[in-house]
């Protein structure tokens, strides 16, 4: 993986979007271990970069979500790991479409999320909706960063990457819930004899 990697970063931001693209649905190589290197030997195109991976993962996702509604289960028992697959299950159906939400922000393989979106049939505009939220959260948080703190952003991102997605969830969660709730309220009652 380390040649793979080394050969990515050769090519530079073209290398970037290819591993950003093929990483949603079938590359073991993290976008962020070719963004943040790219980034720290050009902080003033830090912001350049995270876009280009965050457009390239997403269009990425579109493929993983494709193969996931074409293939479903075969696929999805193949690719993903039980557990991602019981936690999206359990989202999907606890949360509807917020579960895309979610599992884009959470540290599940975003190839994971989006042949799984597919193999559960969630909307694909909410599907694509979610993944640029949650695709940008991550890349665009790393360039931003390392574009107005140089070198120094690597203790920010490790510091407060998790926690910023924590507070994310959390706040999806409970919007999810009352939107949820609100709607289940407002349903008219059918009458009784």
């Amino acid at each position: 993986m380390d040649q793979l990697l080394q050969l990515f970063l050769e090519y530079g931001l073209i290398g970037l979007v290819i591993a950003s693209f093929t990483e949603s649905f079938i590359s073991p190589v993290l976008p962020d271990l070719l963004l943040i290197p790219l980034a720290l030997a050009a902080p003033d195109k830090a912001i350049v970069y995270a876009m280009a991976a965050t457009a390239a993962s997403v269009a990425g996702g579109v493929i993983g979500y494709f193969l996931g509604g074409r293939y479903g289960a075969v696929l999805i028992k193949r690719i993903v790991p039980e557990r991602h697959i019981a936690a999206i299950r359990r989202w999907t159906e606890a949360y509807g479409p917020w579960a895309i939400i979610l599992a884009a922000l959470a540290p599940i393989p975003y190839k994971f999320v989006s042949i799984s979106a597919g193999v559960f049939r969630i909307s694909f505009g909410v599907f694509l909706l979610a993944s640029a939220f949650g695709r940008a959260k991550r890349f665009l948080l790393e360039g931003v960063l390392i574009y107005y703190y140089g070198p120094q952003a690597i203790d920010l991102i490790k510091k407060y990457s998790d926690d910023t997605v924590l507070v994310i969830c959390a706040v999806v969660i409970v919007a999810g819930v009352l939107i949820r709730r609100l709607r289940s309220a407002g349903a008219p009652t059918p009458p009784t004899e």
